[in-house]
């Protein structure tokens, strides 16, 4: 069943919320606490609890007017070119300095009289440059907390893409492992069965655990080596079953347990042992032999796997590094096919370990081929 994420270009838009009215209340109160100091040096023989409520009064004023203009350009305007928001602030930053301080005057000359008003009045132009200057220093965090809030989201949605981009790329994977091979097995079984029947319960706990380990990978990002070395055995032990004696499998495994623990991407041995035999061994009348090395050496750990098969229709059509899906053309470059597997495990090693963990391939000579990894041990 598909997975889909709604796609949209932007978060949804943002909202008044307590904490945010909490913190702006905090700012206006400690803004018109400043003025107040500020005022009561200028003046010394002004009362203190005066001109703190007077500016106490102004801050709520100001702060009542930033509430439509916040509505305006930083709520209805959040999804509309940056353009129309500076056009906005250009005409609403005058109208919100000479507005907020009229209507502060009106008050004052209300409550105090003419005699504060005037002395007020005086000041005029430089209380409105520093209304018009409060407006811009407001809206610029505002804006800058909506930029940061975008980043965040984007964030959360790259992580999000990434998760269904691995979700679908593990099921694709086990796709791989899934129609012909499981066919193919169960044919393999059925025939052994009135033959072996003790080869054939063993070729089912295989492929029971085959299967296992498929569908638990979906559940985890990284899985210890060894459980994927332990999940290579199991489909090799079935294909050797499956080839009688046209396929030999070795493994040379010289690495201490505790780099076996080191957690890889889950299924990123299978495609290449599968390739090995369907594109090394399968097309040899007499077969041929799979082998897996894992071998520590100078603080990392090298995955081996080669094969004595067909090899590369052309040395020359396969490269040494794979890293993306334009350079994959293992054993034969006219099938289309064959690339899918290494170029997806070549995709999931340099993500999950940067480029040092690229796929490296080679022909083998006279015939056969292999392909490589190496894994830096003190990487989590």
């Amino acid at each position: 069943m598909d997975i889909d994420i709604p796609v949209t270009n932007s978060p949804p838009r943002p909202r008044i919320t307590w904490t945010g009215v909490g913190m702006a209340a905090v700012c206006w109160l400690l803004y018109a606490l400043f003025y107040a100091f500020f005022i009561a040096r200028q003046s010394p023989e002004a009362p203190f609890a005066g001109v703190w409520a007077g500016q106490t009064l102004f801050a709520v004023v100001m702060a009542a007017a930033s509430v439509p203009a916040w509505w305006i350009t930083v709520h209805r305007m959040d999804h509309m070119h940056w353009g129309w928001t500076v056009a906005a602030h250009a005409v609403l930053g005058p109208l919100y300095a000479w507005g907020t301080l009229t209507v502060y005057l009106a008050t004052m000359e209300a409550f105090f009289g003419t005699t504060v008003t005037t002395d007020i009045q005086s000041n005029f132009q430089w209380i409105l440059l520093g209304n018009l200057t409060v407006y811009a220093v407001q809206f610029a965090i505002y804006h800058l907390v909506r930029s940061v809030q975008r980043l965040r989201w984007r964030e959360q949605q790259a992580a999000e893409y990434a998760a269904l981009a691995r979700e679908r790329e593990l099921a694709a994977l086990k796709a791989q492992v899934q129609p012909h091979f499981l066919f193919n097995t169960l044919n393999s079984i059925s025939a052994t069965v009135p033959l072996d029947p003790e080869q054939a319960r063993e070729m089912i706990a295989d492929l029971a655990h085959l299967l296992r380990h498929a569908l638990d990978s979906t559940e985890c990002a990284r899985v210890p080596l060894r459980d994927e070395i332990a999940m290579v055995r199991s489909y090799l032990d079935l294909e050797a079953r499956r080839f009688s004696d046209r396929l030999s499998v070795t493994y040379h495994i010289d690495a201490p347990e505790t780099a076996l623990d080191m957690p890889v991407p889950p299924m990123v041995l299978q495609p290449l042992v599968e390739n090995a035999i369907k594109h090394g061994i399968a097309p040899q009348a007499n077969g041929g032999t799979v082998t897996l090395h894992v071998k520590q050496h100078n603080g990392a750990l090298c995955v081996c796997v080669e094969d004595t098969g067909a090899g590369p229709s052309s040395p020359h059509a396969v490269p040494e590094t794979i890293t993306d899906g334009t350079d994959a053309a293992p054993h034969n470059a006219a099938n289309e096919e064959t690339g899918v597997g290494l170029v997806n495990t070549a995709r999931r090693l340099t993500h999950a370990f940067g480029p040092e963990a690229a796929l490296h391939t080679e022909a083998l000579n006279p015939h056969g081929f292999r392909v490589w990894f190496t894994l830096p041990l003190d990487t989590n």
